[in-house]
Parts: C-alpha cells; structure tokens; sequence
C-alpha cells in the first residue's frame, strides 16, 4: 500500500491509511506527533513523514 500514497497527502488519506479517524490525525498533528504544514485551510503531510510517524509506532523508526 505505501506504493500508493502519493508524494503529499491529505488528512482523510492519511487517516485511511493508519485505519484511524481524521479526527485522530489532527489531534495528532496538533499535539505535534505528526508532522504536516498547512495549504490554504487543509493540513498536508509529506508520505515520508507519514511513514516516519507509523515506524514510530511500530517501533522501528530510524
């Protein structure tokens, strides 16, 4: 699956990916566990960040 996110993603993908609400996602972002930036009004997540914050679950991150 992680083949197809794409480079940049949005709350919703992301929260589908981890099989978690989007609600989750942003708390998470907030709290700063998260990585992301904001366009416009909608938080944006790089893959790699995405990634990152799953590996740190998992406990296999870098």
């Amino acid at each position: 699956m992680i083949e197809e996110l794409k480079p940049t993603i949005d709350v919703l993908d992301a929260a589908d990916y981890l099989n978690i609400s989007k609600y989750t996602v942003i708390n998470r972002i907030k709290a700063g566990e998260l990585k992301a930036y904001k366009q416009g009004r909608c938080w944006r997540i790089k893959r790699e960040w995405l990634l990152e914050y799953e590996g740190g679950l998992l406990g296999t991150a870098k």
